[in-house]
C-alpha cells in the first residue's frame, strides 16, 4: 500500500542529521533507552519517548508517554498522527523530517536502519549536561526546555509553551520556598520565561509566579523585569496583589542592608504595587 504523498512505503525515511532512517512496519522507537533503536542523549528526552511506523503504509508518529511530548510542525500530539513529507517532527531538541521518495543515493543500496549501538554517541557533547532520572534537570535544564517554548510562542501558542515549562517552574518556586534560597542566574533565567508565559497567555498567574520565586529568595527582582512589570501588568489577567503587597514590605525590611541599586529597585517595586492596586 502506498505511504503518505503515494510513493512506495519502502521509500519513507527520516532525515536526521544527514542520517536516512528507515521506516518500516515494526516500530523505530526514539528515546535516551539504550533499548531504543535511534538513542538521542537529550536532556528533554524521555527513556522511552516516542516511535514512528508505517501503519498500513503511513508513516505514523506516537508518543510513548513522555515527559516533554513530541511536536509535530510546533503542535504537541495527542495520539497516534499520520506524518506527510516535509513533516518536522520535535522530540527534545531533536528535530527530525518525513521523506518520501526515490531512496537517497539513487536507490542503489538500501538505506540503513540505524541501531542504538549506531547513534547511541550523537553529538552528546554540545548539551552539556548528566544522565539524570526522568523530567527535568539542574543546569542546563531550563535552557533546553526554553529553547523549545521559544519556538512554540513564535508561534503562538502561548497556553502549549506553558505546559512545556510550567512543571520545571513551579518545582523551582517549590525548592525555593523549601530551602529560603536559590541559584541567582537559574531565578534569573526562570522569571525571564515567566514573563514570557505572561505575554503568551496574558496570565497575571505568571507574574504572580515572579514575586514568589523573588520573595522565597528574599532578593529584588531584576531591573530589566521590574521595568517590563509595569508594561505586561497592563495586559494580563488580574494579579494577586497582596502577595505583591506582602513581597514589598519584605524587602522594606531588609533596607538597612541592601545598596543604592537595590533601594531604587524597591522604590520601582512600591510604585508597580500602587499601579497594581489601582487597576
Amino acid at each position: 500500500m502506498a505511504a503518505a504523498g503515494g510513493h512506495d512505503p519502502s521509500a519513507a525515511w527520516l532525515d536526521y542529521r544527514g542520517h536516512a532512517l528507515e521506516l518500516r512496519d515494526a516500530p523505530l522507537v526514539m528515546g535516551r533507552s539504550t533499548a531504543c533503536q535511534l538513542v538521542l542523549d537529550d536532556a528533554l528526552v524521555s527513556r522511552r519517548h516516542a516511535q514512528v511506523r508505517l501503519i498500513q503504509g503511513v508513516p505514523t508518529v506516537e508518543d510513548l508517554g513522555s515527559v516533554n511530548g513530541v511536536h509535530v510542525n510546533g503542535s504537541r500530539i495527542t495520539g497516534p498522527t499520520p506524518l506527510r513529507p516535509g513533516d518536522r517532527v520535535l522530540v527534545g531538541n531533536e528535530e527530525l523530517v518525513l521523506r518520501t521518495g526515490p531512496r537517497p543515493g539513487g536507490g542503489e543500496k538500501p538505506m540503513q536502519r540505524y541501531t542504538a549501538e549506531t547513534l547511541s554517541g550523537v553529538d552528546p557533547a554540545r548539551f552539556g549536561m548528566e544522565r539524570a532520572e526522568e523530567g527535568t534537570r539542574k543546569g542546563d535544564s531550563l535552557d533546553l526546555l526554553g529553547g523549545v517554548a521559544d519556538k512554540v510562542l513564535a508561534l503562538g501558542r502561548g497556553d502549549e509553551a506553558e505546559r512545556i515549562l510550567a512543571t520545571y517552574l513551579n518545582t523551582l518556586l517549590a525548592t525555593a520556598r523549601s530551602k529560603g534560597t536559590l541559584d541567582a542566574e537559574q531565578a534569573e533565567k526562570a522569571v525571564k520565561y515567566a514573563m514570557k508565559l505572561a505575554v503568551g497567555t496574558g496570565k497575571g498567574s505568571w507574574i504572580d509566579y515572579c514575586v514568589a520565586l523573588y520573595a522565597a529568595a528574599r532578593r529584588t527582582l531584576p531591573g530589566p523585569v521590574v521595568d517590563e512589570l509595569y508594561t505586561v501588568l497592563r495586559n494580563v489577567t488580574e494579579i494577586n496583589v497582596a502577595q505583591l503587597r506582602e513581597y514589598v514590605a519584605l524587602l522594606r525590611g531588609l533596607a538597612g542592608s541592601m545598596g543604592p541599586a537595590e533601594r531604587f529597585l524597591l522604590q520601582r517595586l512600591e510604585g508597580l504595587e500602587r499601579l497594581a492596586s489601582a487597576r
